[in-house]
């Protein structure tokens, strides 16, 4: 398959999911329909009760409360997935045909090309993977373990953390119906994670794809200044030979020019999500890590998975973009520049000079997003946990 028809593919895959949503990514003009109100309907309706039972089960010990609002984090980070789906869809459809329309341009330019962008698909295909199984391993467990436990044990545990006032998990009705009515914003919550981190990922991955395509344009340029440098040493005195050096210098600088203002559109996009994300995902392993280490809690030890493994993602992928960085300007500072023309070197320093001051990713202007950022936040929670289960709160 081409790399536009995987492209597409791919974009119609995370579409199809959003529309299980209610939320139509490639749509001209956002419609609320009845999947959408009920995805709406998820984190409020959670909001409402976990909050008040939250609320109620602090009043009987801090300890208590602190477990009912274990998925606080959860909500923090789904809230965040939506609004940004929801206020920001058309920039976000605008780049999903980008990507298509990049793969279309690029496939009929050779072999490299295409190997540069099947590469940067088969990245997003491998992250997509890993989120999927991921996330139905542990929502799968979430909604199946409180069944399991009660037809083989007879214990009732409820999936989310609250009981809803006026039904009680003691008789059968009761439990049912709390059952019911904790499925809906498991389940939206769920696809809404899948859907969330795929447009994430998908778009920070793509930074990777263009720095692969800009080596490649770096690479036609370098050649041909090389061969230029060659031809001194066998062209006759007075006779010169472009090598189509200024149209592949233009090219290049064109393209780093559109990689820089793609960056800066994706952080303008998904900043306030991904740095909720990352936050929500560290309060929730801090609460886990409190709740458990006083008593083993079953739900609280998933999510506190769910949790770690999210931010990790999150932060791996942001390592792998400062790589992307600094392949560009390593690319750009290994150009033989000495045989540019005077013109084309001031040219080639504005672009080096971009290149010598990528904004990268910053979490609410505190910490860049790094594996270091998610060590860091992992041993911070670390401690926090640990001091608060020793101090019972």
């Amino acid at each position: 398959m081409k790399p536009s028809q995987r492209m597409h593919g791919l974009v119609q895959h995370i579409n199809a999911v959003a529309q299980q949503l209610g939320l139509d990514m490639l749509t001209v003009k956002k419609e609320y329909i009845f999947r959408t109100w009920v995805t709406i309907s998820a984190p409020l309706t959670y909001a409402v009760f976990g909050v008040y039972w939250g609320f109620l089960e602090a009043r009987r010990h801090w300890l208590e409360g602190i477990k009912s609002s274990i998925m606080l984090g959860g909500l923090v980070s789904g809230s965040a997935k939506l609004l940004t789906i929801l206020l920001r869809h058309t920039p976000i459809r605008d780049l999903l045909h980008f990507f298509i329309k990049i793969c279309e341009d690029y496939e009929q330019r050779g072999v490299d090309f295409i190997h540069a962008l099947n590469f940067g698909i088969d990245r997003v295909y491998k992250i997509q993977r890993i989120i999927f199984v991921g996330y139905s391993i542990t929502f799968l467990i979430m909604l199946l373990m409180p069944l399991v436990l009660l037809f083989y044990k007879g214990i009732r545990i409820t999936v989310m953390p609250y009981e809803i006032p006026g039904l009680s998990i003691d008789s059968n009705i009761g439990y049912g119906l709390t059952y019911l009515q904790h499925t809906i914003p498991e389940v939206v919550g769920g696809i809404g994670f899948y859907l969330g981190d795929m447009l994430v990922l998908l778009a920070l991955n793509q930074i990777q794809t263009f720095a692969d395509i800009f080596q490649l344009k770096a690479t036609a340029l370098n050649d041909a200044l090389e061969r230029k440098e060659h031809s001194r040493y066998v062209c006759n005195v007075g006779e010169y030979k472009d090598f189509n050096i200024q149209a592949l210098l233009m090219d290049l600088i064109n393209w780093h020019q559109l990689f820089v203002d793609y960056c800066e559109l994706v952080e303008k996009i998904y900043d306030n999500l991904i740095a909720a994300q990352v936050f929500a995902a560290s309060v929730s392993i801090v609460i886990c890590l409190c709740v458990n280490l006083n008593e083993f809690d079953l739900i609280s030890a998933i999510f506190f998975l769910v949790s770690a493994y999210s931010m990790s993602v999150y932060c791996i992928v942001g390592t792998q973009i400062e790589f992307a960085y600094d392949q560009v300007y390593q690319t750009v500072s290994c150009l033989s520049w000495h045989e540019l023309s005077c013109e084309q070197r001031k040219l080639y320093i504005m672009m080096l000079q971009r290149a010598q001051n990528m904004k990268i990713i910053v979490l609410l202007g505190i910490t860049p997003l790094s594996l270091g950022t998610a060590l860091q936040a992992s041993e911070l929670d670390f401690c926090l946990g640990n001091l608060l289960a020793k101090n019972n709160i």
